[in-house]
């Protein structure tokens, strides 16, 4: 009886150790990376940065990585960061942003090509053009904006419309002005209030940007558009007004899915200047911009960033929230993209945004159109 609690312990033992061997060797065979970064970020992308770095150090608790709200990122180039440990900076801004910031050519940032090279099947061309500076990449995208016309479908029908009846701005104009007329002049169609404002211009830019047009000239096409929609009584500038449709990307789903009142909202392509010519648009995104790189924390860096843009399963639920619109186009693979979302009929929006996002042109004088932004919205 002795020798067999003797062959027994003998046995456990003998098991235990063949399997802490193992998985010594398996951790072995997959070296944590190590290393120290900060990243800076708007209010409106903490929640899912820290989410995202929470679990990316669960599983390399070698890693450290802050995420840092910010408002003014002025403030990172203006003061150095003093600590014992030597940070990597990260900074998450779009590319109107990262010009107005860096207006003196002071921002020294890593070349993030060899992370786009491996990836670049999975970002649109549109979008890899808006972090391409000359030769180099400013940057990884990591969301996008997708420009998408939402319309109020059931109030539409009201007046005899549908979604089909919109294909250029000169349908647009036509509609807006019969239901302005017909509603005594209570509902001017399109909300032209704060962001639906800034995004309205971007897509009139986008529309009218040219090669061979000067920006002076492009800027007159874009203020005579809006003169014409505003003078047909088309653009609602009340902040409590009426309206039915609205220009704008992931933002507006998520609060037009938030509301309480009985509605149904339609999400299609936004109107072309004429028939037959191009419906996709897509405004800049976001994007992971590393400064000063320390090479202790290279191989952290690439680590992380690729984890950041490839990790479907946490975006895709910020993303039906409608906090959150990836860059990463193998994101919208995945069935919950067709999922019924709230106050929404027809498509949904999220299938009709990635679809925008994949085939969206590029945009070839992108440094034009960022420029004219910046003085158009000044």
């Amino acid at each position: 009886m002795r020798n067999i609690l003797k062959y027994c312990l003998t046995f456990f033992v003998t098991v235990v150790i063949i399997i802490s061997c193992v998985l010594y060797i398996q951790d072995d065979n997959n070296p944590k990376v190590k290393g120290y970064i900060n990243v800076f970020v708007k209010e409106d992308s903490y929640e899912y940065l820290k989410q995202c770095s929470d679990k990316f150090m669960e599983d390399n608790n070698k890693a450290h990585i802050e995420i840092n709200s910010i408002d003014d990122y002025s403030e990172i180039l203006n003061n150095e960061i003093y600590n014992k440990y030597k940070f990597t900076n990260v900074l998450l801004l779009n590319r109107l942003e990262f010009e107005n910031l860096n207006e003196n050519n002071i921002i020294k940032y890593k070349d993030m090509m060899k992370i786009l090279d491996t990836y670049s099947k999975n970002f649109s061309k549109s979008r890899i053009n808006q972090v391409r500076i000359e030769d180099k990449s400013i940057g990884v995208p990591l969301n996008s904006k997708p420009i998408v016309l939402y319309i109020r479908s059931d109030m539409l029908r009201e007046y005899g419309y549908s979604s089909d009846d919109i294909n250029t701005w000169d349908d647009f104009i036509k509609l807006g002005i019969d239901i302005y007329n017909r509603s005594n002049g209570t509902v001017q169609i399109l909300n032209a209030t704060g962001s639906d404002y800034e995004d309205l211009i971007s897509l009139i830019i986008m529309q009218y940007i040219d090669e061979d047009k000067t920006e002076d000239t492009i800027k007159n096409e874009v203020k005579e558009r809006i003169d014409t929609l505003r003078n047909n009584n088309i653009l609602n500038l009340n902040s409590d007004g009426k309206f039915l449709a609205r220009i704008s990307s992931i933002d507006a789903m998520r609060e037009l899915k938030a509301l309480d009142v009985e509605c149904e909202w339609t999400a299609i392509n936004p109107p072309s200047i004429s028939l037959g010519t191009n419906r996709f648009y897509c405004e800049e995104g976001d994007n992971l911009i590393v400064l000063d790189d320390e090479q202790e924390n290279a191989e952290l860096v690439e680590k992380f960033i690729t984890y950041l843009i490839t990790n479907t399963k946490v975006s895709m639920d910020y993303i039906q929230e409608g906090k959150f619109f990836s860059s990463f186009l193998y994101t919208y693979k995945n069935i919950k993209t067709e999922g019924e979302i709230k106050n929404f009929t027809g498509k949904s929006p999220l299938v009709v945004m990635s679809n925008i996002e994949e085939r969206a042109p590029i945009m070839k004088q992108y440094d034009k159109y960022i420029k004219i932004k910046s003085e158009l919205l000044d």
